[in-house]
């Protein structure tokens, strides 16, 4: 069972906002004209694929890996002003989706080496739209199952050529990897903010990059939802690191909402203010009268 802890609802805010310390201008204005922060991706790289041969441009906005050059320009404008711990996690996105745009299929038969690695995700629609090779499917008005081959040093989107490769159901591979996730999330904590005592929302941030993919683990929103004491519960994944959800008829249900959209608007890593409705059962997205109930 998922680890749960409990906070008064006065330190929502504070909760929220540990960690989001920002960079100033002055430290990191002109590092990717510099060349420091193709150095720190660079650096980067060797971690996440040792060996791999990186040459240095003589542009400093970009460097090649093999025979693949990467422009780092647009990267750099998402990474500025962001925490330490939050540049390296996006850095680290930004290169999964390159190196499966470069990546040959694996041979046939590799699915049985690498499925205890996979691991489900939910994107938004921008992430498919830049990068049409990642295979997936729809999972709501906003959002996409994607896949991807987890280990500590290194993400990696599956694509359809991977898909191909592997001659598998498309449906194994996602039934593999929501188990694996499933096998994870025993113990992901999650937090439970009071108010005068009883219940009011929970707030998962396990730090493992896997948080609104969570909503794909009953298991894991049914804990959720047993330590609400709810019948049902509504959730958002404003952002992949963090879920939000409370009781379906919570009468702070209304701010929550907007607190999600804010928290799409203003964290890293934005995926969807979407509503969804989790019974202990299935989960599915609020139909439009639930919408209307939470200020949609």
């Amino acid at each position: 069972m998922a680890v749960g802890s409990t906070l008064r609802a006065g330190c929502f805010v504070a909760l929220i906002c540990a960690g989001a310390a920002v960079l100033t201008g002055a430290a990191w204005g002109d590092a990717l004209t510099d060349g420091r922060f193709r150095a720190e991706v660079a650096a980067l790289i060797q971690k996440i694929r040792p060996g791999a041969k990186v040459l240095l441009e003589a542009d400093l906005a970009q460097l090649k890996v093999g025979t693949k050059t990467i422009d780092l320009t647009n990267l750099y404008q998402r990474v500025d002003g962001l925490t330490e711990t939050e540049r390296r996690r996006e850095v680290k996105e930004f290169l999964a989706v390159a190196f499966a745009k470069a990546a040959p299929a694996p041979d046939t038969g590799d699915f049985a080496t690498i499925r205890s690695r996979l691991r489900p995700q939910l994107v938004p629609d921008e992430i498919l739209q830049q990068y049409t090779m990642i295979a997936h499917r729809r999972f709501s008005e906003t959002l996409h199952v994607v896949y991807v081959l987890d280990e500590p040093n290194r993400y990696q989107y599956v694509t359809h050529e991977m898909l191909a490769g592997w001659r598998v159901d498309p449906a194994l591979v996602e039934t593999t990897a929501v188990a694996n996730l499933t096998a994870a999330s025993k113990d992901a904590p999650f937090q439970l903010v009071l108010g005068d005592g009883a219940p009011l929302f929970a707030m998962a941030r396990p730090g493992d990059d896997f948080a609104i993919a969570r909503m794909l683990v009953p298991s894991y929103l049914d804990a959720i939802r047993t330590a609400l004491k709810a019948d049902s519960i509504t959730l958002a994944g404003p952002t992949r690191n963090l879920l939000l959800a409370w009781p379906s008829g919570s009468p702070a249900r209304r701010g929550l909402a907007a607190e999600a959209t804010r928290y799409l608007r203003t964290g890293p890593y934005g995926r969807s203010d979407e509503l969804f409705r989790f019974d202990g059962h299935q989960i599915r997205p609020l139909n439009t009268m639930e919408r209307v109930d939470h200020g949609r």
